[in-house]
């Protein structure tokens, strides 16, 4: 039986917690706001399918000053929030979902909300793994089914993922915010974890690069995750794009007119619609 302390508002990040949980070797799952909201769409999703459930927040002076309003025509601070899905079957880990409003928004407000929830899941939850998910813009246009690439704590974890979809070593350049701070944060507490990035072309929700993402941990995880809705939101998606190319195709075929040039057009003139 884990006993979760109680918050501290006093304190410039505290977490507030619903009494007392009970996990079985948890790995948690990370997907806050980032490129393409590939690791929010995902958290979301899996929130969503598995009726996950909520027991603990955290809030932080370092998360953006801004308060979120509500349907009911309320307000409630941002914050970044704790779920639970328990294992169907007996003997596996418990899933711990991590997704929230905002990224903290400066260097000191990653490393000290990071480390917050490292400390937090390994010490006040018995953390054994940690996943995080984010996106990731390759420099060539993307083809076919968005890729899942992966970046590890150590050669171990790349192993356990051979023969998966998981593609290592063709990355580059950084990673910036909790997706790669709180593998290396994990890491630096004895915890081994890998942080999967989906193939995307950084539009505001990449529903394609989250399937592709949720593919990998239905094998890894051993869990059926059906995306239906997501299908859904690839196919709006699809459509919209369609459009913009067509209005955009319209307008470089059809030079605009100008009353003041006699119905004429004015090659002085360019417009995007």
């Amino acid at each position: 039986m884990i006993y979760l302390p109680k918050s501290n508002i006093e304190s410039g990040t505290w977490i507030k917690t619903k009494g007392v949980i009970k996990l079985n070797k948890p790995v948690l799952l990370v997907g806050l706001p980032g490129v393409g909201s590939v690791g929010k769409l995902v958290v979301e999703h899996l929130k969503n399918e598995f009726n996950a459930n909520k027991f603990a927040i955290l809030y932080s002076n370092h998360l953006p000053h801004r308060t979120i309003m509500l349907k009911s025509g309320g307000l409630r601070m941002a914050s970044i929030r704790f779920y639970h899905i328990k294992p169907k079957k007996k003997g596996m880990s418990d899933i711990v979902l991590l997704t929230g409003d905002d990224q903290p928004i400066t260097p000191e407000g990653q490393h000290e909300v990071n480390l917050k929830l490292v400390d937090f899941f390994k010490n006040e939850l018995g953390g054994k793994y940690i996943y995080t998910i984010g996106g990731y813009a390759p420099a060539e246009p993307i083809t076919g089914t968005p890729k899942v690439f992966g970046n590890a704590t150590d050669k171990k974890v790349i192993n356990s993922f051979k023969g998966s979809k998981v593609l290592f070593g063709k990355t580059k350049g950084m990673i910036w915010g909790s997706a790669g701070m709180i593998v290396v944060l994990g890491k630096m507490r004895g915890i081994p974890g890998i942080c999967l990035m989906g193939e995307t072309a950084i539009m505001d929700l990449d529903a394609a690069a989250a399937k592709s993402v949720l593919a990998v941990l239905s094998e890894r995880l051993e869990i059926p995750i059906n995306t239906d809705s997501l299908d859904k939101i690839i196919n709006k998606t699809a459509k919209a794009l369609k459009e913009i190319e067509q209005q955009m195709s319209m307008s470089l075929q059809m030079p605009p007119q100008d009353a003041s040039h006699g119905g004429k057009p004015d090659s002085s003139l360019s417009y995007i619609r």
